[in-house]
């Protein structure tokens, strides 16, 4: 049987907004969350194994920064790191891909202006920079931003493409080896012109933008395009789309909403089945298996399986990516993803009972099912499948309890990362926290703390991104189960 997709990649977003106790630390000297090469041997060989061809990670606007033409410490390491990391993805079979918002620098998230011509010189010494630092890697991802993007001296939804395609000449320049990918993300594209929101005398600094105002209907400072405006995008696009390189990929979602659905921007099918008569496409679906700071274990396998099956029916995609933040507790949903990449048409029920009964013995396969009990956690992309009332969950909590101390994963028949027992232990403090949280009077301050220093206590020793998140996120886990 043939492998319906053949690119299947694992997204790993390790930026600084998104630190946390699960994911891998790669700029912060001293603080914890680092990995090593034996972090990386771990997580390849289960990624290989669970289904995956592709490692992806984001290049995020802290790197693309003036300290790394000047050899910063930081920059180095970070090279460094990922170079190591992507000889032992290649030793494990993975390709490796990264991607990086076309014109976003520095740690405040400047958008930087093309028709600036000290910001369109910058924006080229810094992907050159970048990628002769990493010179193995295999695809190459040009994102147009979120953040990112621009709608100062004329910058328009064209810009965005016009600017693509003179990467696309640097890239090949630089590294002939290395694909490239054309993301459309956005309304489309996230950023650019009239998607774009900004307050008055705006100059391209981050934190300005999202202190503003936004007027009645707008949906951030981001995500505005209406259907009209992705037409005139799309349109623009497919016209010069001849003009990129022979083996570009496009990735392009079933819709234009942040979740990939028909909304704001409208339906991407008839663009994505237009697009694929002329170069292949992939769908980067961001939400669809996890939102940003909702860490928790995921179950939304219903809705991954049949996002894959509607794939296949709109248009003739080779692949797409799964995301995380947490590459060392949701690995159920990996798992889930990986398969179901090789089989659109598996049972996500059927996954998740199999892992479980591979991790935990046969006698806990019913941990599959159970584990639907954790997505009841609002937050980008939760779609439940299930409304539950407190007393039922409070007991499908209880009753993971219950399996996962009696479990023995030392026969475990899976290479998962970092290894079965830890991810059994993880599991047991996430349910016994939802327990509480499912009582009739939880000390919420007490849970607040403890989510906290289990999960982005690294936040005590670096600073806080531009995009600061984290507390609020904890916050809302405390609350969650509040009103039921």
């Amino acid at each position: 049987m043939s492998i319906p997709y053949t690119h299947r990649a694992c997204y790993v977003n390790f930026a600084e907004h998104l630190q946390n106790a699960w994911n891998p630390n790669l700029y912060y000297p001293g603080a914890p969350n680092q990995w090593r090469a034996a972090d990386w041997t771990g997580f390849f060989h289960m990624l290989a194994a669970f289904g995956f061809n592709i490692f992806e990670f984001w290049l995020p606007p802290t790197l693309m920064d003036r300290p790394a033409l000047a050899g910063s410490a930081v920059h180095e390491s970070f090279a460094q790191q990922m170079r190591q990391a992507t000889q032992i993805a290649h030793a494990a079979g993975l390709q490796v891909k990264f991607i990086v918002a076309a014109n976003t620098i520095g740690p405040q998230w400047y958008f930087a202006c093309p028709n600036e011509p000290d910001d369109l010189q910058l924006i080229f010494d810094l992907w050159r920079h970048w990628l002769r630092q990493l010179p193995e890697t295999d695809i190459v991802g040009i994102f147009p931003g979120d953040p990112g993007g621009c709608n100062r001296n004329g910058c328009t939804h064209e810009t965005f493409v016009d600017l693509a395609l003179s990467l696309c000449d640097l890239i090949q320049s630089e590294t002939p080896r290395a694909a490239i990918e054309i993301g459309t993300w956005g309304t489309p594209f996230s950023g650019w012109g009239s998607d774009l929101i900004s307050p008055p005398n705006w100059d391209g600094d981050f934190s300005q933008l999202i202190q503003q105002q936004l007027p009645p209907g707008a949906f951030a400072h981001i995500w505005n395009g209406d259907p009209a405006r992705a037409q005139a995008s799309m349109e623009y696009f497919l016209k010069r789309l001849p003009e990129f390189p022979a083996d570009l990929r496009v990735a392009i979602n079933l819709g234009f909403s942040p979740d990939g659905d028909a909304t704001m921007g409208g339906d991407g099918r008839p663009w994505a089945r237009e697009i694929a008569k002329l170069r292949p496409i992939t769908t980067w679906d961001y939400s669809l298996s996890e939102g940003e700071l909702i860490l928790h274990p995921h179950w939304r396998l219903p809705r991954l399986a049949a996002r894959r099956r509607e794939e296949r029916a709109a248009a003739p995609y080779c692949g797409g990516m799964n995301y995380t933040m947490s590459p060392k507790l949701n690995l159920l949903t990996l798992y889930a993803a990986g398969q179901l990449f090789l089989d659109p048409t598996a049972d996500p029920d059927a996954l998740a009972a199999r892992f479980c009964a591979q991790v935990f013995g046969e006698e806990h396969a019913a941990l599959g099912a159970l584990f639907e009990a954790f997505e009841v956690v609002p937050g980008w992309g939760h779609y439940p499948r299930r409304q539950w009332a407190k007393p039922v969950l409070r007991s499908a909590y209880q009753e993971i309890i219950n399996r996962l101390t009696a479990a023995d994963v030392s026969g475990c028949t899976l290479p998962l990362f970092p290894d079965a027992e830890t991810y059994r232990q993880d599991l047991l403090w996430f349910a016994g926290l939802f327990y509480e949280l499912a009582s009739e009077q939880p000390d919420r301050a007490r849970i607040r703390r403890d989510y906290w220093q289990k999960t982005f206590a690294i936040y005590d020793r670096i600073p806080m991104s531009v995009d600061a998140r984290a507390e609020q996120a904890a916050e809302n886990f405390s609350r969650l189960l509040g009103g039921k």
